[in-house]
């Protein structure tokens, strides 16, 4: 069950999106809808396989400037730290 709460902002689960192995594209739409309902309409229909780390940061960048400085504030680190679980950088 999810609540919306900002502890759990990270229910973007942008961390889930990895060229579509596992994602439940729906499921991510659905926890994303409450804190960025726009953004959620604008990437709905995206084929999630087509998602790299360059569309997943404009996603959740969009979605954070929709959010509000206050959630956002909150959101940021999280959505950032999932996207760079899903998408690691080489170092």
């Amino acid at each position: 069950m999810t609540t919306n709460t900002l502890s759990e902002v990270e229910t973007l689960d942008l961390d889930r999106i990895v060229g579509g192995a596992g994602t439940d594209w729906n499921a991510i739409k659905a926890k994303a809808k409450p804190y960025c309902p726009k953004t959620v309409e604008k990437y709905g229909s995206l084929d999630p396989s087509k998602v790299t780390r360059p569309l997943a940061e404009k996603m959740g960048n969009e979605c954070l400037a929709e959010m509000g400085p206050g959630t956002a504030f909150f959101a940021r680190g999280q959505i950032h730290s999932a996207i760079d679980k899903a998408f690691p950088q080489p170092k």
